[in-house]
């Protein structure tokens, strides 16, 4: 029989993997128009952000495209947009936008659901 002490632990473990899996690849894995249409806007040399607010991350990281694709991942019929040369999840990526020159969320452009993430970020 369990200690009520492991118990709690393995409860507490367990609702944190869970609530932080709950936030991985929200939207890396998606329908191919989600992914055609993200990569619409995307171009080359243009400076996007990566930014994981679920994750704790306080300041968006700053990249500019050298590579840009999407293409399917060998499940199910699920596509990927890969920037650089890596995957990335559109929930957690935001491009230059005219509205007060804030960057926007790709998933929100590209029509896949995200949870907790702003539609914007400032600097």
């Amino acid at each position: 029989m369990m200690k009520p002490f492991k118990i709690v632990t393995l409860s507490i473990l367990s609702t944190l993997l869970i609530s932080h899996s709950a936030y991985a690849d929200q939207c890396s894995y998606v329908e191919k128009e989600q992914a055609l249409k993200a990569v619409s806007f995307l171009s080359l040399n243009q400076q996007i952000y990566l930014f994981c607010e679920p994750c704790g991350e306080k300041v968006p990281r700053s990249v500019t495209i050298e590579s840009v694709a999407a293409g399917t991942v060998g499940y199910q019929d699920f596509w990927q947009v890969s920037i650089n040369g890596k995957g990335v999840d559109l929930a957690y990526t935001y491009v230059p936008s005219s509205l007060e020159q804030k960057p926007i969320n790709l998933a929100a452009l590209s029509g896949c659901s995200a949870g907790d993430v702003s539609p914007f970020i400032s600097f």
